[in-house]
């Protein structure tokens, strides 16, 4: 049974997030740099030469899951997102579900980012005495997270400029990357879908399509300040759309010249490893080799702080809802942000980060994996909820895109989760266990809600 408590809660500052600041968010949110640099190795040892038409593939049902998202928006734009959209499509439980999936997932990429924005400032400085001590790298991620999340607490606007400059200077880097590749490779690779030099076969396909997931992933950011947007119903639709298409378009060159410059081989045997970090400086130098470990690092802070924008957000949604802790819920007035979801997650972050760096470097390794399989879970639950969402005007209205593209999302995410979870290593399983264990809370009673303002 729902308590009430009988007081107004603050809203989220709407109407400062434009068209081009939600793109930016979609962009930055993916982690371009630092995505295909854990990746590109692991896509080439999964299917070898056939690794750009697997990330053209692997986009396909991406598109249609932003697809589902635009349409769920359309009609209810809140900031919980999928979390929202399966509470009232599929109840409470489920949408508890799809919002600690989300949360757990982007606690494990946190962990992420804090070590490679930790490592990749260090080689940046040439402090490599300190790459290899713990206690550096948990002090310098930490610090990281903590200064993203004074900046995402500062407001989303203050967020976009951040962003901007960031992205601009990441996309260029790669693009630098790219140009110098394809220029000083022997021959250009022809799209193919042989799997020379990879596994291959059912298990290949499966490793590279959640590889690719974890590429696309973050795009969905866009829609977290729907509440915040100058047209929330149609802003991060388009944002979203707009993100998915520079992120396509850019994975596949880079993805290309890497294949076509370094062969497949190369790439499978840094697969373990960050191919920019291992191959990078043969490319383009001791100067250009340093700019892109420059851009793998402002490519973890950038993506460290769009992480805290949805995530902040959903816990937010969650606990107005009484699902979680009702003080989740509080905004700043000063600044019109999420402030105790801000910090309760950016704290929580650092302690799972500091825990996992003093484990064992495979630990984060495996987390990548595990964290493609929530986020292949939470993009399935919110297709589905798409097929069952309660539509004013009925699903008969607008059939392809509130049938047909939910279907084909729900089917082909639905089929990836059952072979990735059969094929998945022990660690990266237990990574999962452990973190939906630590959802529970959110799947159990309605504790409280906030009294909402009339719309």
């Amino acid at each position: 049974m729902v308590q009430v408590v009988e007081r107004t809660p603050a809203r989220l500052r709407a109407g400062v997030v434009g068209r081009l600041d939600s793109v930016v968010f979609g962009v930055a949110s993916t982690a371009p740099s630092y995505s295909l640099a854990v990746t590109v190795g692991l896509l080439a040892a999964a299917v070898g030469a056939a690794a750009p038409v697997a990330l053209a593939l692997s986009a396909i049902p991406v598109v249609l899951v932003a697809l589902c998202f635009r349409e769920l928006n359309r009609e209810l734009p809140d900031c919980g997102t999928s979390y929202a959209w399966a509470q009232r499509a599929l109840g409470r439980r489920a949408g508890g579900l799809s919002g600690w999936l989300a949360i757990a997932a982007c606690l494990l990429v946190m962990a992420n980012l804090a070590q490679i924005s930790a490592l990749y400032l260090f080689d940046l400085l040439g402090l490599d005495g300190l790459a290899g001590s713990r206690l550096a790298q948990a002090a310098v991620g930490c610090a990281a997270i903590g200064v993203m999340a004074w900046l995402a607490y500062r407001g989303v606007q203050v967020a976009a400029r951040v962003q901007t400059v960031l992205v601009v200077v990441e996309v260029g880097a790669l693009l630098w990357f790219a140009g110098r590749a394809l220029a000083q490779a022997d021959h250009l690779a022809a799209p193919t879908l042989s799997t020379t030099g990879g596994t291959g076969g059912v298990s290949g396909w499966t490793a590279a399509f959640l590889a690719a997931v974890f590429l696309y992933w973050g795009w969905d950011s866009s829609f977290s300040t729907n509440e915040e947007s100058d047209d929330p119903r149609e802003t991060p639709g388009f944002a979203a759309l707009a993100a998915n298409g520079v992120l396509v378009v850019l994975y596949l060159v880079v993805t290309w010249a890497a294949v076509s410059w370094a062969g497949t081989d190369r790439l499978a045997a840094v697969a373990d490893d960050d191919f920019f970090s291992v191959l990078a400086g043969q490319l383009m130098g001791t100067v250009g080799g340093k700019v892109l470990v420059g851009a793998v690092l402002v490519s973890g802070l950038a993506s460290a702080q769009t992480t805290i924008l949805p995530t902040s957000r959903t816990l937010l949604a969650m606990g107005r809802d009484g699902v979680l802790h009702p003080r989740l819920a509080d905004v700043s007035p000063r600044y019109g942000t999420p402030s105790v979801a801000t910090w309760a997650f950016s704290g929580a972050a650092a302690v799972l980060y500091v825990v996992l760096v003093g484990l064992s470097d495979s630990v984060l390794n495996d987390s990548v994996a595990a964290t493609a399989v929530m986020v292949a879970g939470y993009y399935g639950l919110t297709a589905f909820a798409t097929l069952r969402f309660p539509w004013s005007d009925g699903a008969a209205r607008r059939p392809l895109a509130r049938v047909v593209v939910p279907a084909l999302a729900t089917a082909a995410f639905a089929v990836t989760l059952v072979v990735s979870l059969l094929d998945i290593s022990p660690v990266s399983l237990l990574v999962i266990g452990l973190s939906l264990a630590a959802g529970i809370p959110a799947l159990g009673p309605t504790r409280k809600a906030l009294v909402k303002e009339p719309a």
